[in-house]
């Protein structure tokens, strides 16, 4: 379903074969996070049925000055769903500037980039005819231990959470396959 990233093949290759310097090695440690964590989120996609849907993994994109990575994008026929994974232990917080700080106040994520995030995929994502499909971004939440407070935020999906919310998805694509798309109205 989902192929390895052809720079990390290359990274594992090299590793102890020859020197990397610390760039390298900080990117090369990075990317097998991100293997561990999409290889984890594709265990829980394997748990529903995605013949109605489009699976796209690992959409590394420029906004501003630094990069972000969708680690997936789910197409059905009424909503593409963008997931970026983290594995973010412990109580986190929003702050007032919007954004994510762990309990020792430290910058996480900044969540404004999430609606440049959106809007890049808004620009990319246009279907044709009248109706354009919702997008909807979700961080996912991969260590069980991750705790927001004190209020819950709908851009964030705990790992508790991530069966049903893939079960829904799947559902809804199966219902409304059956029915006829609003474009075709």
């Amino acid at each position: 379903m989902r192929e390895k990233h052809d720079r990390l093949k290359v990274y594992e290759f090299l590793y102890n074969r020859v020197p990397f310097s610390d760039d390298e090695t900080a990117e090369y440690h990075s990317m097998q996070k991100m293997e561990h964590l999409e290889n984890e989120f594709e265990r829980y996609l394997m748990n529903i049925n995605t013949q109605n849907m489009s699976v796209h993994w690992h959409a590394e994109m420029h906004i501003g000055n630094a990069f972000e990575i969708v680690n997936v994008l789910i197409a059905t026929d009424y909503c593409y769903y963008l997931f970026v994974l983290h594995d973010l232990s412990g109580p986190h917080y929003i702050n007032q500037f919007n954004i994510l700080c762990a309990a020792g106040h430290e910058a996480v994520i900044d969540l404004n980039r999430s609606r440049a995030i959106f809007e890049m995929f808004r620009g990319q994502l246009i279907d044709e005819g009248r109706y354009q499909r919702p997008i909807i971004l979700k961080y996912v939440m991969m260590d069980p231990s991750f705790k927001i407070e004190p209020a819950r935020s709908e851009l964030f999906l705990k790992l508790s959470e991530l069966p049903h919310y893939l079960k829904t998805i799947e559902h809804s694509a199966v219902i409304r396959k059956k029915n006829r798309h609003p474009a075709s109205h």
